[in-house]
C-alpha cells in the first residue's frame, strides 16, 4: 500500500503466475492492491491457493478499469463458489474473461454486461447446452471461445439416446468468432454446436470418450464453417492413450492449422478404431488434400503394432484420395506397412489412389523397405500408378522447460 501511494494514479495490473514463479505473494499483499479497484485493468492470477480465492469471491465492488481477468486454482486444490455479486455484478470494460476450475454459477449475469467481450474461457463447466448457448447469444463480439465441459456432471445433460437422432435446434448467430475449441463427451458437445453459427477459420476439439462419433449434427457444423475445403495437409498421430487429426490450409508459404480433433483413448490400443470414426463420422472428401502425414508416439508398449487391426488402417486410409505425399514416422511405419499388406488385386488403387510418393522417417541410417509397402508398390507399378519410397534423417532436439510449457499452453488454451 505505501509504495502505491508513492506513485501516481497508474493503471495497476496484477500477474501472478505460480507455474513460473513458484510462489504467489501473501494473499494481503494481493487483496490490498485489489482494494484500488477503479485503478486494476487486468488480473492475471494462476495457480491461485483456495485462500486467495475465498478472498476474491468476496469482492462486491465493480472494476471500472478491468479489461482483463484470468484465474486458475492450484493443481489439486477445489476453488470456492463464486457468487452473483462478483464484481457488482457487472464489467462493461471487460475484453478477456479466463476462468479455469472456478465455480460461477451467475457466470451469465456477468455476461450480460460484457458487451466489448473479445476472450472467452470457461473451464469445467457444468450447464446444459441451452443455457450455455443462451449465455453465449449477447457477445457479439467475442472473437475466440473456449469451453470444456465437466466430462462427468454433463452426462446429465445428454437430450438423446445412443439410437437416437438430436432434433435440430433454433442457431444463434456469433459474428465475430474465428477461434474456437470446445472439449468433452461428444454427444454434449454436438448439442453446444448444433446450435452455434459462427465465420471459423480455426477449431479444435476434444473428446473425452472415443467411440460416440454417430453425431450428425457435428458434421453438418463443421460444414458450415466451410474450413475443409481448402485443407492440403494433414497430420495423424496417436499414442496409447490418444489419437489426432489436425488439418492445415496453406496461405503464402507458410501451413495454417484451421481443425484439430483430439480423442482421449480411455481402452489400451483403440486409437485407430477412433481415428478411423472420426474420419468416416466428420470429414467430407477433401479435393486439395494432397499431404498427409503419421506418426506414432515413442511410449507406445512393445508389440503395439500387433494388436491394431489391419483392416481399420485401410478404413482410415481410403479417405483420402487425393493425397499424393505419405509420410511415415519410424512406428507408424510398422502398422502402416501391415495394412498395406492387405491390398491385393483391384483394391490396391482403391486405397490411396492419387498416392505418388512414400516417404519414411528415421532417426539412424535409412534400412530397407518393409514387406508390405514393397508389396504394395510393386502392385501399383503392375497397375500404372507408380509410388516412390523415400528416405528421411530426423533430429530430435529437447529443451525441458520449452516442452513443459508448451504442454501446460496445450492442455489449457487448445490451441498450441
Amino acid at each position: 500500500m505505501k509504495t502505491l501511494d508513492i506513485w501516481p494514479e497508474l493503471p495497476i495490473v496484477i500477474h501472478l503466475d505460480s507455474w513460473r514463479s513458484g510462489q504467489l505473494p501473501s494473499v494481503t499483499d494481493v487483496i490490498s492492491v485489489l482494494k484500488r479497484h477503479d485503478r486494476v485493468c487486468k488480473i492475471f492470477i494462476d495457480g491461485a491457493p483456495t485462500s486467495l480465492l475465498e478472498e476474491l469471491a468476496t469482492i462486491s465492488e465493480p472494476f471500472p478499469a478491468l479489461i482483463e481477468l484470468e484465474l486458475a486454482p492450484s493443481f489439486g486444490e477445489d476453488a470456492p463458489t463464486f457468487p452473483d455479486s462478483f464484481l457488482g455484478g457487472s464489467a462493461p470494460t471487460l475484453q478477456s474473461l479466463n476462468l479455469w476450475d472456478i465455480r460461477f454459477p451467475a457466470i451469465g449475469k456477468l455476461l450480460l454486461s460484457t458487451h466489448n467481450l473479445v476472450t472467452l474461457s470457461l473451464g469445467s463447466i457444468s450447464r446444459s447446452p441451452e443455457s450455455m448457448v443462451a449465455i453465449l447469444s449477447g457477445l457479439t463480439r467475442l472473437k475466440t471461445l473456449y469451453l470444456q465441459f465437466h466430462h462427468v456432471e454433463t452426462l446429465q445433460f445428454w437430450t438423446h439416446g445412443a439410437s437416437q437422432r438430436p432434433p435440430a435446434f433454433p442457431h444463434v448467430v456469433l459474428p465475430a468468432l474465428t477461434n474456437f475449441a470446445i472439449s468433452g463427451y461428444s454427444r454434449y458437445l454436438e448439442d453446444i454446436v448444433s446450435r452455434i453459427d459462427a465465420p471459423l477459420d480455426r477449431i479444435n476439439v476434444t473428446f473425452f470418450d472415443e467411440f460416440e462419433f454417430d453425431i450428425p449434427l457435428f458434421r453438418d457444423f463443421l460444414g458450415r464453417t466451410k474450413i475443409l475445403n481448402a485443407s492440403h495437409r494433414a497430420d495423424i498421430s496417436y499414442s496409447s492413450c490418444e489419437s489426432r487429426i489436425t488439418l492445415f490450409q496453406r496461405k503464402g508459404d507458410v501451413d495454417f492449422k484451421v481443425l484439430n480433433l483430439l480423442i482421449s483413448c480411455l481402452t489400451r490400443y483403440s486409437h485407430i478404431l477412433s481415428l478411423a470414426r472420426i474420419c468416416s463420422s466428420f470429414l467430407p472428401p477433401l479435393p486439395r488434400l494432397e499431404h498427409l502425414s503419421i506418426s506414432a508416439s515413442d511410449h507406445l508398449p512393445p508389440g503395439w503394432q500387433h494388436e491394431v487391426e489391419k483392416a481399420k488402417w485401410v478404413e482410415l486410409l481410403r479417405h483420402f484420395t487425393a493425397v499424393k505425399d505419405l509420410v511415415l514416422n519410424k512406428l507408424a511405419v510398422l502398422s502402416v506397412d501391415l495394412a498395406l499388406q492387405e491390398l491385393i488385386g483391384k483394391r490396391v488403387i482403391y486405397i490411396l489412389p492419387a498416392l505418388q510418393n512414400i516417404s519414411l522417417e528415421d532417426s539412424q541410417s535409412p534400412g530397407p523397405v518393409p514387406e508390405g509397402i514393397t508389396k504394395f508398390i510393386t502392385a501399383r507399378e503392375f497397375a500404372g500408378r507408380p509410388v516412390i519410397v523415400h528416405h528421411r534423417a530426423t533430429v530430435a532436439v529437447y529443451n525441458t522447460p520449452v516442452v513443459l510449457q508448451r504442454l501446460i499452453n496445450a492442455v489449457r488454451y487448445s490451441f498450441d
